[in-house]
């Protein structure tokens, strides 16, 4: 399930260019026969294609100022993947209504009708357009042909993250090849009207935030190097947590904040939730759970004294709200965010009551321990809900914990299926949607 915000820029932004494109169009343009009609459709697919690809394009650089509207960087993904998609289904409808006439003239069914004459006889001179429309053609239908393989790659879940990772470097690339296209391809006549502008502004920032991706320049300014200061794996649930001692500046964080962590390795970097409070004094902690193919080698293959870049801060996962109290949920690996509010509130202190639900089926109580000790010095009260032993949090489990949780905020972070079922229950029973704060775990 999308996020409010999610849903209403994606369908903002579909429906912005779509109305931008009928907008533009001439009151005749879908009655002069199929072929005109098919020429307009042509261009409207591939204006719609190339649009929502800027978008996500502009995303991937991460744009932090877009932070605060969309209520953080994991939600950049989330609109980022649901763009992608999008953008796949118009680039194909655009590559069918332009080839598949060709395959069925083939069959000898209909003929296509006969080109016009070209402008070169009435234009003195070279023309450059001209002579770059069949290259652009035919590198377009390339390009489509990789952005067709890079999006399955990143919706196939199971795909290494590492080889999704170096693959998905290629898009830039790709979105830089159709930028091309469709400059040389587009009717010129598009840049005068409603669509004009908007669409060169898209491409233009999409072009800058490629070739910002391309050179490396992504985060740069948000980085900060360190190196591995302490490391602990506690057994029982494959927790590791990881403490960098930086050595430049970081910008500071608010609990609840994430970053994106490179241990100088072969591998790219990856997001994971800073469970230390920001104290000035260089120290971050991570607590790292071995879910993946490579986070379940990092117990092995890190060690004390290890090179760190790491990138950030990012998220809104901040802990404000109207309710009269605050209910947190954190699953497995996202209790996460819920340590470091805690670690916070125990310098700042908070009168507002506090739930904070653990449910996981792996409890190791080393790493259990602390929290509850945490809770203690807050004042939260503390739940696990231990999944080894057939425990499952519920809504009506939560309710006669929690009796007064519809005056409450809810605070998710855990696997998205189980956040949305909790979501979508408690919207249900009468909790306002806008109180329902929730991570996306899934960043692809």
């Amino acid at each position: 399930m999308q996020t409010p915000r999610v849903a209403t820029a994606f369908v903002g932004a579909v429906g912005i260019l779509l109305g931008l494109w009928l907008l533009s169009l001439a009151p005749d343009d879908f009655r002069q026969g199929f072929w005109a009609t098919r020429t307009t459709l042509v261009y409207g697919t591939g204006v719609m294609a190339l649009g929502l690809m800027s978008i996500g394009v502009i995303l991937a650089a991460r744009p932090v100022w877009f932070e605060t509207p969309l209520g953080g960087l994991d939600k950049f993904y989330r609109l980022h993947k649901w763009l992608g998609i999008s953008v796949l289904g118009f680039a194909i409808a655009h590559w069918l209504l332009r080839k598949g006439p060709s395959w069925i003239s083939e069959t000898g069914l209909f003929a296509i009708p006969p080109k016009p004459p070209h402008a070169e006889g009435v234009e003195p001179g070279f023309n450059l357009f001209a002579y770059l429309k069949h290259p652009a053609a035919e590198i377009g239908e390339w390009a489509l042909y990789a952005l067709i393989a890079l999006v399955a790659i990143a919706l196939w879940k199971r795909f290494p993250y590492k080889y999704f990772f170096m693959t998905h470097r290629l898009m830039p690339a790709v979105y830089l090849v159709l930028v091309f296209h469709a400059f040389i391809l587009i009717d010129r006549s598009y840049w005068t009207k409603p669509l004009g502008p908007v669409l060169a502004v898209l491409l233009l920032a999409g072009t800058v935030a490629a070739l910002t991706s391309l050179f490396g320049r992504i985060g740069r300014s948000r980085k900060a190097t360190g190196a591995i200061a302490t490391l602990s794996l506690h057994d029982d649930n494959q927790m590791l947590e990881v403490g960098v001692r930086l050595q430049t500046a970081w910008r500071g964080h608010e609990a609840g904040q994430f970053a994106f962590v490179d241990f100088d390795d072969v591998e790219a970097a990856h997001p994971f939730t800073i469970t230390s409070a920001w104290h000035d004094d260089g120290l971050l902690e991570f607590s790292i759970k071995g879910l993946g193919d490579y986070t379940r080698t990092l117990a092995a293959s890190l060690h004390v004294g290890q090179g760190v870049v790491v990138e950030g801060p990012y998220g809104r996962f901040d802990f404000q709200g109207d309710g009269s109290r605050q209910i947190w949920i954190g699953g497995g690996v996202g209790i996460t965010p819920f340590i470091a509010r805690l670690k916070q509130l125990v310098r700042v202190g908070r009168s507002d009551p506090i739930d904070l639900f653990y449910a996981t089926n792996t409890p190791d109580s080393g790493f259990i321990a602390p929290i509850r000790r945490l809770a203690q010095q807050t004042g939260t009260v503390f739940h696990l809900v231990d999944g080894s032993q057939n425990d499952r949090l519920t809504v009506e489990k939560l309710a006669a914990m929690v009796p007064e949780w519809k005056q409450a905020d809810i605070w998710f972070c855990g696997p998205s299926a189980f956040g949305d079922a909790m979501r979508r229950t408690m919207i249900t029973q009468g909790l306002p949607a806008s109180r329902f704060h929730q991570e996306l775990f899934e960043m692809r």
